[in-house]
């Protein structure tokens, strides 16, 4: 399991910095072709940043999770005692499960849509279910992530209450 976590760490960071590279590349030549040229060389761009953005952005939240940096409101989790605290973090675990699972579940219907009616990027010649995929492949990413911080959490305050 920790091979996965490790290969995970490193598929994510090496995906999210590679696309906002593109990203800032692409959208700077795009502005300065388009600033000195009539007609810019690449339509593309627009299409190729958007599909980066979403893949970066799924991404970014199971990067977020591996951190401990989602968003969470300790002002009121602090000062609860150590039970309350891990039913806190049992419940926001749960929640972001759920949230992943409709994600997931979403996602899923609007790749089979975008597949079966043949969508198409106009600019990159692709599928839209390229993109598309970011959503279900994404949010079993972060589904991953939510348990193990969850689990990491939930044996932090075990550690806390063990100590005291």
């Amino acid at each position: 399991m920790k091979l996965f976590g490790k290969i995970l760490d490193w598929f994510e960071e090496i995906v999210m910095g590679v696309g906002l590279f593109v990203m800032v590349v692409f959208n700077f030549l795009n502005v300065i072709c388009r600033f000195f040229l009539p007609q810019t060389p690449f339509s593309f761009t627009e299409e190729l940043t958007l599909l980066l953005f979403m893949w970066v952005t799924m991404l970014g939240i199971s990067c977020g999770y591996k951190r401990g940096a989602h968003t969470g409101l300790s002002l009121l989790t602090d000062v609860l005692p150590t039970a309350m605290k891990k039913i806190c973090v049992v419940f926001a675990t749960f929640g972001s499960l759920v949230l992943m699972g409709v994600l997931f579940w979403s996602g899923s219907v609007m790749v089979q849509n975008q597949l079966k009616f043949g969508n198409i990027m106009p600019g990159l010649k692709i599928s839209a279910a390229f993109g598309g995929l970011s959503m279900p492949i994404g949010s079993t990413i972060v589904f991953f992530r939510v348990i193990q911080t969850g689990i990491q959490k939930v044996l932090e305050l075990d550690k806390q209450e063990g100590q005291r």
